[in-house]
């Protein structure tokens, strides 16, 4: 039998408990087979296949409470994709089965070879599922951390630093038009107008090439002494990322989901790991809109009252910036929602030492008499449990 991706999920119905068990152990040896369920009680499969999906069903035809036959139908009233193959040890029903649909008929005692046969039919009429799908590539562009343009699961391999530069620079304009002067001011303002225009001339030609290997021929344009990159429709990780910022953004229960997926993709700074000189305003600017959505995150997960949720993108905050405040105290009252006293004194004790070391300040009054009002209470339940001893 040939190797498969995906299971065949997969029920086993005899009110005879050794015939059960005897079924299931052939039937482990078969890698794609998945056992979802093994009953003596007929009547416990309508809710299963109600509840998950079920693509095969072993069926004992003579039973006591249900003939098999009419199990059978009641089963494909509920799904008619269900495969059933009738296990019996009488010959007399080979007809009424094949008038329900049967994929086949297994005599008693079951015996492997014989499965070989049914499964053989099985794998073929599930081909869809059992074939791995060929995952769809996605073409690329990053721009978190390192930049790339991947296309068909190939990035490209620059032939200068400064031609991977010239492509991050036409990606930072977003698909505009930008005159060379312009480039040039960004990548070459060191040099002499003559040598930069030179420069420029020889690194567009090697982004062509570039963009060549990875078959985007067309994508550098040129126009009244202007080059952009049209590279038609990628996935753009910062284009996706600023879909969040739209006017009327609220995040509540029904899109949290697409906000947590979208920030991960702010796996680091814009650029970061190339370090232009031309990319720091949009570097910081990507910076404080991903604090403020990690910022309206953590508070919806506060009024929610999924505090260890929010507890996570708390810690995400201070770790951009470790000295707000204000995002400390939140966090103390997240721990102390959780009960979690332990981290609360731990943290508390932290930041305050961090805040005089660092900047030389004390934390807040506030933040002060929060840490004073929850040890009090801290005490008063050590002494309780004391008591209680």
């Amino acid at each position: 039998m040939r190797a498969v991706r995906f299971l065949i999920r997969t029920i086993l119905v005899d009110d005879e408990r050794p015939a059960l068990n005897n079924l299931e152990r052939i039937l482990k040896g078969y890698d794609y087979i998945e056992i979802v369920g093994a009953y003596t009680d007929i009547t416990k499969i309508f809710e299963e296949i109600k509840k998950e999906k079920v693509h095969l069903i072993f069926l004992d035809i003579e039973m006591p409470k249900m003939n098999g036959i009419e199990v059978a139908e009641k089963i494909l009233e509920i799904d008619n994709n269900v495969e059933i193959v009738f296990v019996t040890a009488y010959n007399d029903y080979a007809v009424d089965a094949f008038e329900v649909n049967a994929i086949d008929y297994v005599m008693k005692p079951v015996l492997k070879r014989r499965l070989d046969k049914t499964l053989e039919r099985v794998v073929k009429r599930h081909k869809d599922i059992l074939q791995p799908k060929k995952e769809k590539v996605e073409n690329k562009i990053l721009c978190f951390g390192n930049f790339e343009i991947i296309r068909d699961q190939k990035g490209i391999k620059w032939r200068t630093s400064k031609a991977k530069e010239l492509a991050a620079y036409l990606v930072h304009n977003r698909g505009k038009f930008v005159h060379k002067s312009k480039i040039i001011e960004a990548l070459w303002h060191d040099k002499e107008e003559e040598q930069a225009i030179k420069l420029l001339h020889t690194t567009i030609y090697y982004v062509r090439n570039g963009l060549k290997s990875i078959n985007l021929d067309q994508a550098i344009m040129y126009s009244n002494e202007m080059y952009k990159l049209d590279i038609g429709t990628m996935f753009f990780d910062i284009e996706e990322f600023e879909k969040m910022f739209n006017s009327n953004r609220v995040i509540n229960s029904k899109n949290i989901e697409l906000f947590e997926k979208r920030i991960k993709l702010y796996s680091a700074e814009y650029l970061e790991e190339n370090d232009y000189c031309w990319a720091k305003n949009e570097q910081e600017r990507f910076s404080e809109r991903y604090m403020n959505i990690l910022r309206e995150i953590s508070d919806f997960y506060m009024i929610e009252g999924k505090y260890s949720e929010a507890i996570s993108y708390l810690k995400a905050i201070l770790e951009k910036n470790p000295y707000i405040e204000e995002i400390h105290a939140i966090l103390l009252r997240a721990y102390v929602n959780i009960e979690d006293y332990t981290s609360f004194k731990e943290h508390y004790k932290k930041i305050s030492n961090d805040f005089k070391r660092e900047l030389g300040v004390e934390l807040s009054d506030v933040t002060k008499e929060l840490y004073e009002k929850v040890d009090c209470k801290i005490k008063r339940i050590k002494k309780n449990e004391t008591m209680v001893y």
